[in-house]
């Protein structure tokens, strides 16, 4: 089921030149309904699964290899909350390359973006300095072990091409609904997609919308 197959119609008055009277109506998808993923699926861990984005994967891509069908990439981005794919889906290798010749020069791809500590441990494993944080500048690690001192490299600098693709990488890793509960989220969808009981009710599918002020003010 692709995402607006049960989006529900709205019934509003023509604006068009053409129309025999001001009676006419034109039947329009009623794109500020929004369907969602229950609230308590997000509470259970085991309800979804991890994933990662592969090459230049798409969400429909993803969507047929999970659950056979592309037209569920909806369920995806519901899944990870994902509004604007431009901005939060990994961008494909042709799109990466166009966004860094547009953003950076050679040189400043080189420069140092910021610092990060490196994993340190003794000789025997047991965890000195935890490796990934940002700092602000190159330092060393100096550390005792059984009385004798040791120096090592504490930091280790990215630049700003690493730092790019990191943050790009960074996105390749979501969760996915597990398949198990697709016939649920497929049937909330359709009670959510419904129209309530309104003066401007005409069924589930279909009410009136009122735009004679629009009208007055064309």
């Amino acid at each position: 089921m692709a995402y607006f197959d049960n989006f529900p119609k709205v019934s509003l008055l023509s604006f068009s030149d053409n129309r025999s009277s001001s009676s006419d109506y034109v039947e329009s998808t009623n794109i500020f309904k929004r369907g969602k993923i229950r609230d308590d699926f997000f509470q259970v861990a085991a309800t979804f699964d991890k994933f990662s984005i592969r090459g230049d994967d798409r969400p429909d891509n993803v969507a047929q290899i999970l659950y056979g069908d592309s037209d569920l990439d909806w369920i995806i981005l519901l899944s990870n909350n994902i509004l604007n794919v431009r901005d939060e889906w990994p961008m494909n290798g042709m799109d990466f390359q166009r966004y860094i010749d547009n953003n950076y020069s050679p040189e400043q791809l080189a420069e140092v973006h910021h610092y990060e500590t490196v994993e340190r441990r003794d000789p025997e494993g047991k965890l000195l300095q935890q490796g990934g944080l940002v700092v602000d500048g190159n330092d060393t690690f100096t550390y005792s072990y059984r009385g004798i001192n040791y120096t090592e490299t504490g930091t280790t600098s990215v630049s700003y091409l690493e730092y790019e693709t990191q943050k790009n990488d960074a996105k390749r890793n979501i969760f996915t609904l597990k398949s198990m509960y697709i016939d649920t989220i497929l049937e909330d969808m359709r009670d959510i997609l419904t129209y309530e009981d309104s003066s401007q009710y005409i069924n589930r599918k279909m009410k009136k919308g009122d735009n004679l002020r629009l009208l007055a003010l064309r």
